[in-house]
Parts: structure tokens; C-alpha cells; sequence
């Protein structure tokens, strides 16, 4: 029996999500850039969390976590949205 372990999939998972939590903070520095860039990685997130869960010999829990932080910044992202598309927002 093979020792389940930790892949390339399950780590740029959860480097892209750390990404994604501390993207407010990066905006702020560059915010035209850094905008496009937080849908484009949540997708990918969201997609490679999935697939290390799927897989039989990786370990879960860093997939785990960066498809936490994925829906969390999907779910910031998404009331961000709302209140600006919102009709009685002042921006």
C-alpha cells in the first residue's frame, strides 16, 4: 500500500488560496492588477482543491484548506459586488 502524500496540486492550492486571503492588502498597493487576478484564482482554486480531493494517494488537508479560503474570498468577492451593483450604494 502507498503512503498517501502531498502533490504540487495540493500545494498550489493552498498557496493560491493564502494568495487569495491576503489579495485585499495587495490591492491596495496595486489595484487595477490585482483585481482581474482574484476571479481568475478563485476559479483555479476552487478546480485544483477539487481535483486533489478526488485523487486516491494525496493527503487532504491542505486541498481542504485552500478550498476554505477559495469560498471565503468567493463569498467577499461576491457581497463586494452585490454592494456596488447595488442601487442605493454611494460609490
Amino acid at each position: 500500500m502507498k503512503d498517501k502524500k502531498y502533490s504540487w496540486i495540493s500545494f498550489t492550492s493552498f498557496g493560491l488560496g493564502v494568495f487569495l486571503i491576503l489579495h485585499p492588502l495587495l490591492t491596495n498597493i496595486y489595484p487595477k492588477f490585482f483585481m482581474v487576478i482574484q476571479y481568475i484564482g478563485i476559479t483555479v482554486t476552487i478546480i485544483l482543491s477539487v481535483i486533489a480531493l478526488l485523487k486516491k494517494n494525496e493527503k487532504k488537508p491542505l486541498a481542504i484548506l485552500g478550498l476554505i479560503m477559495a469560498i471565503i474570498m468567493m463569498i467577499f468577492a461576491g457581497i463586494l459586488l452585490y454592494i456596488s451593483f447595488n442601487k442605493y450604494s454611494p460609490y
